[in-house]
């Protein structure tokens, strides 16, 4: 049944009434919306050969002999695979990837599989994909068809892209981010903590697009709708009260028989896990409508609501757990502020997100909506009077949170871009930097740059030509002045600009 449903397209008209009178118009923008995703589809460009090798992975009986259940198994499996059986405690570790995995045991041996089945508890290889775990079948004989189903080749394709110049993680000092890792159910994304850069394993993804959900940054990207895909198909449920699900929960309906109520319009995408608080706002103001999600929880989701609550006092995204939830929410739907706006996907998604909650706030002022984990917003303060200006903020900001204005030697901050991931607090010298995790400010100073401190310019001894602050080169000469003292040469330079630093050091030379 389940392949018959996902090809019987375009997804969502099997939960249609045919007898409504929009029902023709409905499936019209559900055929433009399938050819979008046809549009953006990725073809499976990768392959790995699995053979019938499989391993049993069992922890040995209190007298140290093999349990009768796992010997039962072996039994079965060995009509279709090559079974070898590891005691867990005798395996120094296992590495690899599906169809080509290598399990090295204590007495230097190593075991080759390409699947394995653990009668063990272990969180972490279960995040392989073909490694499985008893506890997640019925019975034997569901879990060999499973694995008999693997055999061949298996083909799989590289769903998530990655842009490591606005990585919150990629090469810093120090970890201040890595929620695409935290997230991840498998090895799809891991993070090396020693080189700090992140792993990609694309035989072991799931597509489930819960890292490109949580990265605050937009550097990861899922290929088979990226988001300016999803913005053209959002815009052809302007004016419409729009039911949203995943490709599973809509199965699950129509398994049911279940037909959506004729107020409402279905957009079924392969996952809700990839869409973010930008995506959520989109949908909002551009059907001018709540937003129905069946089946459905998640951060960005609680945070839209935690904004709605202070501007509307609504929920404007209504969450439906059961089908009735769906006939009674479908009748609680309200109209929403409509804002055609279109998101820059060239920029992280809070530029976006910021426009369009200064189009709801305009010149009032909402209070704060909380943050809720790991949706960060909030804001930052610095003791003005200690701060040198000596942009070590600056240059640990890549999402243009922090900037310098060169004009008028001002550090200025505009919490709305702020992701809060604390990078320019530990990068400050002098720690004079506060970070705040709160929530965000719904009133229109928090998405507007604002004066951090400011100093006057130091002028070179030499030309006269302004090239710091007085307050970086008073520090600098305080620190150096002492090692120096005995050489006025070369104090005298610590005051120069750059093109007379040199003249100056090597004038007795000239």
């Amino acid at each position: 049944m389940e392949m018959h449903i996902q090809n019987s397209l375009p997804l969502g008209h099997l939960i249609l009434n045919k007898q409504e009178e929009s029902y023709s118009s409905k499936l019209h923008t559900l055929q433009k919306i399938q050819e979008i995703f046809e549009d953006f589809k990725l073809e499976n460009n990768k392959s790995t050969p699995i053979s019938n090798s499989l391993a049993l992975f069992y922890s040995e009986d209190e007298e140290g002999n093999i349990p009768p259940l796992i010997e039962y198994f072996k039994k079965d499996a060995t009509k279709d695979f090559e079974v070898s059986l590891i005691e867990i405690s005798k395996t120094l570790s296992i590495n690899g990837s599906f169809g080509n995995f290598v399990a090295k045991l204590n007495n230097e041996e190593d075991i080759s599989f390409s699947q394995a089945v653990l009668f063990v508890s272990d969180d972490n290889l279960i995040r392989f994909r073909g490694i499985y775990s008893v506890a997640d079948f019925d019975n034997p004989s569901a879990l060999l068809e499973t694995l008999k189903k693997n055999l061949g080749t298996f083909s799989y394709k590289e769903i998530i892209t990655y842009k490591e110049d606005a990585c919150q993680y990629h090469h810093r000092r120090e970890k201040h981010c890595g929620k695409c890792a935290d997230i991840c159910p498998t090895f799809g994304v891991g993070a090396n903590d020693s080189l700090m850069e992140l792993v990609f394993s694309p035989i072991d993804c799931i597509a489930c697009g819960a890292c490109v959900g949580v990265c605050p940054t937009s550097s990861l990207t899922y290929e088979d709708l990226p988001k300016e895909g999803l913005e053209e198909i959002i815009e052809l449920y302007k004016e419409s009260k729009i039911f949203l699900c995943d490709l599973d929960s809509y199965e699950s309906l129509v398994h049911l028989g279940f037909t959506l109520p004729q107020n409402l319009t279905p957009l079924v995408l392969p996952n809700l896990k990839m869409l973010n608080e930008n995506d959520y706002l989109t949908m909002l103001q551009t059907s001018g409508n709540d937003l129905l999600v069946f089946n459905h929880q998640a951060p960005m989701i609680d945070f839209i609501n935690n904004i709605t609550q202070n501007a509307y006092q609504k929920n404007a995204i209504l969450q439906a757990q059961t089908p009735q939830d769906i006939e009674n929410y479908s009748q609680k739907i309200t109209p929403f502020e409509s804002y055609l706006y279109k998101n820059r996907y060239n920029k992280p998604h809070r530029e976006s997100f910021a426009q369009r909650l200064q189009y709801i706030i305009k010149d009032k002022d909402f209070g704060a909506a909380k943050s809720v984990a790991p949706v960060y917003y909030g804001n930052i303060q610095i003791d003005s009077d200690k701060c040198t200006l000596c942009l070590s903020c600056v240059g640990a900001c890549n999402v243009n949170a922090i900037f310098a204005k060169s004009d008028d030697f001002s550090l200025r901050f505009n919490p709305s871009l702020c992701t809060t991931c604390g990078y320019c607090v530990d990068s400050c010298p002098e720690k004079i930097m506060d970070l705040h995790r709160d929530g965000m400010e719904l009133n229109s100073q928090y998405f507007k740059s604002r004066e951090l401190a400011k100093d006057e310019p130091f002028l070179c001894v030499e030309c006269g030509k302004p090239f710091s602050t007085k307050k970086s080169i008073d520090k600098i000469f305080n620190m150096l002045s002492v090692s120096f003292s005995k050489d006025p040469q070369k104090l005298r330079t610590l005051q120069c600009c750059p093109d007379c630093k040199v003249r100056v050091m090597f004038a007795d030379k000239i």
